[in-house]
């Protein structure tokens, strides 16, 4: 899940101080000649994203390495087991990858580390490892304490259609909703559709190309 970062300048009777917040597109093409873009936004600067690591020690053949990631109510746990000559560093990189699976947080393996940070700033979680072959070649550390509350609401979306017109001209339609940042997801306004009309028809730019289409 892509995190980039915006500026966002307060009002001007409070600050004008540019304060940084993170932001999150989403981009689905669920619906046929659609692309939907959600965009959501972490409404505190202020909050810390927790970093926790995870140093693995490689054990014997057939050490199952468990790793129990729980974000609120939701508890989901990633294994492997360890094959012959397997080092920790691939254990490591085995174990990234599925945590990395998990919607709320990120995983990276340096080594026989693994660098945990959650998604959005402010949402805690925990790690276990009791289900580990050998608890002690799992080791947890929190170096980042989570800070604040996560505040992340989704601010709007916008539907982008792609079409053509009885007359062949190609069309792209826009259209979406800003939501009520304190109460989101409740739709606050809409907007568009905003239709733009290509400048020449689909015929055209086949017949530019030498392109002869059937006639019936």
């Amino acid at each position: 899940m892509p995190i980039g970062v915006i500026d966002y300048s307060r009002p001007k009777n409070s600050s004008t101080t540019p304060t940084e917040l993170e932001t999150e597109y989403r981009i689905s093409t669920a619906t046929p000649n659609t692309i939907a873009i959600e965009w959501y936004l972490t409404l505190d600067p202020d909050n810390v994203a927790q970093v926790s690591t995870v140093t693995v020690t490689a054990g014997t053949t057939g050490d199952e390495y468990a790793i129990a990631v729980t974000v609120g109510s939701s508890t989901l746990t990633y294994r492997h087991k360890q094959v012959a000559s397997q080092t920790a560093t691939a254990i490591a990189t085995f174990l990234a990858t599925l945590i990395n699976t998990n919607p709320n947080v990120q995983a990276t393996s340096v080594g026989a580390v693994i660098t945990i940070t959650s998604v959005i700033p402010g949402q805690a979680f925990t790690l276990a490892n009791t289900d580990s072959t050998t608890p002690g070649n799992v080791v947890i550390a929190t170096t980042t304490a989570n800070a604040g509350t996560a505040l992340h609401r989704k601010i709007g979306q916008a539907n982008v259609v792609f079409g053509a017109i009885a007359t062949g001209f190609p069309v792209i339609n826009v259209s979406g909703n800003w939501y009520d940042g304190s109460a989101s997801p409740v739709q606050q306004q809409a907007f568009g559709p905003l239709t733009g009309t290509g400048n020449s028809t689909i015929d055209a730019v086949q017949t530019a190309q030498g392109i002869t289409r059937p006639s019936s």
